[in-house]
């Protein structure tokens, strides 16, 4: 069957190592997918408000945005999905998770629907660091002050221990609450259910579409449950091995030369 939609990471995939991207490439290449009937997914661990400000140049209404590794799906500026943390879920964790391994030491932020949120105390250096990719970032004395609703929680973590640290998170939420490798050292806890995976299969539920009609790009650890699951699922050049071998291609170009845009290009366009 043809393609109908099609999915990308962004951070080591769709977009340079600068956060930059071919703009003219990706209008060009979104406006010749609408004559197609092909909607765009772009799916990150991102709040919403940095995808909308990072796209703002961009005029398509066929362009998606899955937010904050699934827990917020918008097209045209509308929530079409929301998957925050219940009011339950977030008392739970900032008066009992929060104090208890592996979570006790470890620098956290909160990310809500109008801000992000962090302990005071944290090193300048991490909060500068932080500030790059987080909107609104506010330090907070303890998470329990936080009204916003919260969408996900990040947890850093040394990039080597990543997946020994993903492990010990699910092992102690035992499925109330899902961590996913970010990478880049950072680890993502969502509510169960949601995930870039399980963000993609909701909007191919509403538009009655089936796997062997979805194109799906990735990089990352986090990206291979996607890029198995779709009909044809690209691994970046840039990629690492083992993301590469699920896959069922790997683009001749890496995200610092658009691989994303010519590989839709020479197999949609």
């Amino acid at each position: 069957m043809s393609i109908k939609l099609i999915a990308t990471d962004l951070n080591g995939t769709l977009l340079h190592g600068d956060q930059t991207y071919n703009q003219a490439w990706l209008q060009q290449t979104l406006t010749a997918l609408k004559a197609r009937g092909i909607r765009l997914v772009l799916s990150s661990g991102n709040q919403y408000a940095h995808l909308k400000q990072l796209f703002a140049g961009i005029t398509a209404d066929n362009l998606v945005m899955v937010a904050e590794n699934g827990a917020s799906i918008y097209v045209n500026d509308e929530q079409l999905y929301d998957g925050s943390l219940s009011a339950t879920e977030l008392e739970q964790f900032v008066t009992v998770d929060r104090q208890q391994a592996p979570l006790k030491s470890a620098y956290l932020i909160m990310v809500g629907e109008h801000g992000s949120y962090t302990e005071a105390g944290a090193p300048a250096a991490l909060i500068a660091a932080a500030e790059k990719f987080y909107d609104n970032l506010q330090q907070v004395a303890d998470f329990c002050v936080v009204k916003d609703k919260i969408k996900k929680i990040s947890v850093a973590t040394n990039p080597d221990h990543a997946a020994q640290k993903v492990a010990a998170l699910n092992a102690h939420f035992a499925g109330r609450l899902l961590a996913h490798d970010s990478g880049y050292g950072v680890i993502d806890l969502v509510t169960a259910g949601v995930g870039k995976l399980p963000a993609v299969q909701w909007l191919m539920a509403r538009w009655h579409l089936s796997a062997d009609q979805l194109l799906a790009f990735g990089d990352g650890d986090n990206d291979k449950p996607l890029l198995q699951f779709a009909g044809q699922g690209v691994a970046m050049k840039n990629a690492a091995a083992s993301v590469r071998q699920v896959a069922t291609s790997v683009t001749e170009l890496d995200n610092e030369h658009d691989g994303v845009l010519a590989t839709i290009e020479k197999l949609v366009l």
